[in-house]
């Protein structure tokens, strides 16, 4: 049987589409083509072939060596669903705990502190080079061309355009991953400010008659005026053009959609096939979602708290949360229900604080516990009699 094979059986099996009594169920523990399915189960608690004892801290330890072979866990979503499925499993009754084993698990629980992210980013040269920004041990200079770049060991990268013969326009990117952020001047000045798992792709110096530097993820931009080189960010499929100013513009994946939010100034996102777009004014936030733009006025502290070290809720609810706060902690989130990803929480909370610490504030104002298991956080309800 191929390992193919084998994880769709899992995924049967995970799901609750084989259960005991099964007739593919006895098929699964009779047969010797299924091998390595029966060692997989037994390794994320089969004791016997009628029940499943949960011992958690095992399964996930026997999913991620499964699942492994030189692959990054991140790249091969088919374990996402693996993980999800099991989860409900354990939470609806099909699976019975181990009590002891679940005692274990809660006094690991409160042990593991989930810290912050910090300053940390990689910079690729465009003939190869890399740089590991979150290794430097001080300050740097690195002299390329009429091109100057400054390499702070704190938490920002610095272009300055020099005097001298002028030099190939190369492009260099910079990528930040989970648990991190950076800043970095371009050569005209503009400052920018990237989020976790983002990436800017821009050029040493700009020339031409525009500055365009494209972006993935989430950036704050703070733009230096140059009415003769209107600054652009292509963000997938969007324009966002101005002359000078500040704005936020968010493409995650999550959102669904490319939200760009203006704090001053004035801008134009457009949509880079159509051609068709919207000007915004300080205040407002423009959304794109499948070639259409919606404008809508916002409290921009909202989508900008980011870059002064905090979370901004406001009737947020956790799935949007869990989103931001996956990205900064560098951890995954699975919900025991569709109705708990709805719940909602406001509250204004420092990026400083653990991860514990936020579920624990989440906690005291909303009817959900946060259950963590290494690097994974099960959210679940409660309701009054579990109280």
């Amino acid at each position: 049987m191929s390992t193919k094979d084998e994880k769709d059986w899992l995924r049967a099996i995970l799901e609750g589409r084989v259960k005991p009594g099964d007739a593919e169920w006895e098929r699964i523990w009779q047969d010797e083509n299924f091998t390595g399915v029966r060692r997989v189960l037994r390794e994320v608690g089969m004791r016997k072939k009628d029940e499943l004892v949960a011992d958690r801290e095992k399964m996930w330890r026997a999913i991620k060596q499964y699942r492994g072979e030189g692959i990054n866990r991140r790249r091969v979503p088919v374990w996402r669903w693996v993980a999800a499925a099991m989860l409900p499993l354990l939470l609806g009754g099909i699976l019975w705990i181990n009590l002891r084993e679940k005692k274990d698990l809660l006094v690991a629980e409160v042990m593991l502190e989930i810290e912050a992210g910090t300053p940390r980013a990689v910079l690729f040269m465009e003939q190869g080079e890399r740089i590991d920004l979150s290794l430097l041990a001080g300050d740097t200079i690195l002299n390329k061309g009429d091109v100057r770049i400054r390499l702070d060991s704190s938490k920002s990268v610095t272009y300055e355009q020099v005097k001298g013969t002028p030099a190939k326009v190369e492009y260099n990117t910079i990528v930040v991953p989970r648990k991190g952020e950076y800043q970095l001047i371009l050569a005209d000045g503009s400052k920018v400010y990237l989020n976790s798992e983002s990436r800017l792709r821009f050029p040493t110096r700009f020339e031409g008659k525009e500055r365009r530097v494209y972006l993935e993820g989430e950036g704050y931009f703070e733009v230096a005026r140059d009415s003769a080189k209107p600054f652009i960010v292509e963000a997938k499929e969007v324009d966002v053009r101005v002359l000078g100013t500040s704005f936020n513009v968010n493409t995650y994946v999550s959102e669904r959609a490319i939200r760009t939010t203006l704090v001053s100034g004035k801008v134009r996102v457009g949509d880079r096939l159509t051609g068709k777009g919207e000007v915004i004014l300080p205040g407002q936030q423009v959304v794109w979602k499948d070639g259409v733009f919606a404008t809508k006025e916002v409290d921009t502290s909202i989508y900008t708290a980011w870059i002064d070290g905090k979370f901004y809720f406001e009737g947020a609810t956790l799935e949007e949360i869990t989103a931001q706060l996956e990205r900064w902690y560098d951890i995954d989130f699975f919900f025991t229900s569709d109705n708990v990803k709805h719940f909602a929480f406001a509250g204004v909370i420092n990026k400083e604080y653990s991860a514990n610490k936020i579920f624990s504030i989440i906690e005291k104002t909303t009817q959900v516990h946060f259950s963590v298991n290494g690097r994974v956080v099960t959210v679940s309800e409660i309701n009054n009699k579990q109280k």
